[in-house]
């Protein structure tokens, strides 16, 4: 009966593992559409990459679901090792050497350069986001380490008590539940960040207007691309740089050049633009 109930125990372990791992795999949602971008021209040099990555990810996160199902049943403890514990050793390594191949093409720069440019690709664009990716992938990875030792140790699956088969049973729904909240949460926030990207990429392809007159539809165009944004924050920012611009071409009429009215409109005119810039610049990828 012990042994059965490493089994569930351990199937415990790989659903969390899954739902660790889901964060990183969450900003790549929708993932047709991102599979669309890695398809395009402009990723032509490192679509296999970038796809074999996300692949590795995506069948990662399935397997342990269903490796998780499997340890309910009296399936070979020795297969269900395997089912743990191949899959996080191929996401631990072949992502890392996916990257060789890029990396040797550009001579003079180092392998962490391009390894830290292909996850920007892979829409982790700050040294916090990645790291944040590399830890949930190291933490998935050695819980499903745990979770394949946990079958190995336990060779003789037998028959276990129904009220303890059916505690872990409600343990197991209980998981369900929390992915049921999770997996759409996640797809909602990936769906407001492709919103906020397209957003970004709207913005930065605006030209800047060369007449005066062309200023006020310019700001109108920032204007309804914030309306357009996904997330609040990034929605108030370009709104609020939109005003406050307007509000500034308005003082340009009725304020003397270098009056201290113009000066503090100005200054938070600049502001509000690198504000805009600095949220934009987590989605320089597309």
């Amino acid at each position: 009966m012990v042994d059965r109930l490493k089994h569930f125990r351990a199937g415990l372990v790989l659903a969390l593992s899954s739902a660790v791992l889901f964060w990183p795999i969450s900003y790549w949602f929708p993932l047709p559409e991102y599979l669309g971008v890695l398809g395009s021209e402009d990723y032509a040099d490192y679509a296999l990459a970038l796809r074999s990555i996300v692949i590795i990810y995506l069948v990662f996160f399935l397997l342990n679901l269903v490796t998780a199902a499997l340890s309910a049943t009296k399936l070979s403890h020795t297969l269900k090792f395997w089912l743990a514990l191949g899959p996080a050793a191929i996401t631990l390594v072949f992502p890392f050497l996916l990257v060789i191949p890029t990396a040797l093409s550009f001579p003079d720069r180092n392998y962490f350069e391009i390894f830290q440019a292909m996850y920007r690709l892979l829409r982790f664009a700050s040294p916090q986001l990645l790291a944040l990716a590399l830890i949930c992938t190291a933490i998935s990875v050695a819980l499903n380490i745990r979770a394949a030792l946990m079958f190995r140790s336990a060779p003789d699956p037998e028959t276990v008590n129904p009220k303890i088969r059916n505690r872990y049973f409600i343990y197991a729904g209980v998981s369900l539940l929390v992915f049921a909240v999770i997996v759409p949460l996640g797809a909602y926030n990936g769906s407001l960040r492709s919103q906020d990207r397209a957003a970004c990429n709207r913005y930065a392809a605006l030209e800047v207007p060369q007449l005066d007159e062309d200023v006020p539809t310019f700001l109108s165009e920032i204007r309804v691309i914030g309306e357009s944004a996904g997330s609040r924050p990034l929605q108030n920012l370009l709104i609020n740089f939109s005003d406050i611009s307007r509000q500034y071409l308005s003082l340009l009429d009725t304020e003397p050049e270098g009056s201290l009215a113009l000066r503090e409109m100005g200054t938070l005119t600049a502001k509000a633009k690198d504000e805009v810039a600095k949220v934009c610049s987590e989605y320089g990828s597309r």
